[in-house]
């Protein structure tokens, strides 16, 4: 991990928010749709089994050209030949709890690192024109954490403070909604029901590298691209 992977670690430790549930509330904008069909754990997980180790498209029947294109911001798109697997897509194994990172100091609701389940994450990374685009997809066998465990990256590509980590894994999206994130609203979150009590979340930025983000994809048509990635998944 990251050193700033741990810092968010630490900083949703310290706040007893790390893998917890999250208060969710209205995003203000649309509802997402949930794909072309009901979205399971098992069979996104059989999906992700069946990526071979060199893929050449973003499986879950992501289609980012047609993406940009519904949501107002058409760009020419091409896998990002700057990355050696421009799809990465993984069965991520259990882990179990271990000690807070150094300086946190534990309290009786957050002793350590909580336990981690299996989930998936799916990573396809693009450039959109001359704009790096990453999309993220994370499933997880439980209610409300699939945002969470993304945290690490989304505090990295969307720059942001400790109050606005802090932020992002309280004021989540509800399922079926999207949002960007605090401060220069770099990154886009969307959330859809799992069937069988999962949770997923997709998540779409320029990457953890843009230190000047392309303003055309930041805040509402960020959004509205999340929302509209979202509503293209199926397994």
């Amino acid at each position: 991990m990251t050193p700033d992977g741990k810092t968010a670690l630490a900083l949703l430790a310290s706040a007893g928010l790390l893998l917890g549930t999250a208060a969710c509330s209205s995003s203000g904008g649309p509802a997402a749709p949930s794909g072309g069909a009901k979205l399971s754990y098992p069979a996104l997980r059989t999906t992700v089994q069946g990526v071979g180790p060199n893929p050449s498209s973003c499986p879950f029947g992501i289609d980012l050209p047609a993406a940009l294109k519904a949501s107002g911001t058409e760009r020419a798109v091409a896998p990002d030949s700057g990355k050696d697997q421009p799809v990465r897509a993984e069965v991520v194994p259990p882990e179990g709890a271990y000690p807070l990172p150094s300086g946190v100091t534990p309290t009786p609701s957050m002793a350590s690192i909580p336990a981690r389940p299996e989930h998936l994450q799916v990573w396809c990374s693009y450039t959109a024109g001359t704009t790096p685009l990453e999309i993220g997809v994370i499933v997880a066998p439980a209610e409300r954490i699939a945002v969470n465990l993304a945290l690490p990256y989304i505090q990295q590509a969307g720059r942001l403070s400790p109050d606005q980590l802090v932020k992002a894994s309280t004021d989540q999206p509800a399922p079926g909604e999207a949002r960007t994130t605090p401060g220069g609203a770099s990154v886009g979150i969307a959330r859809l029901p799992v069937t069988d009590k999962g949770d997923l979340a997709l998540i779409v930025s320029q990457g953890t590298d843009a230190t000047s983000p392309d303003p055309a994809l930041t805040g509402e048509p960020l959004r509205r691209l999340a929302e509209t990635l979202a509503g293209q998944l199926h397994s």
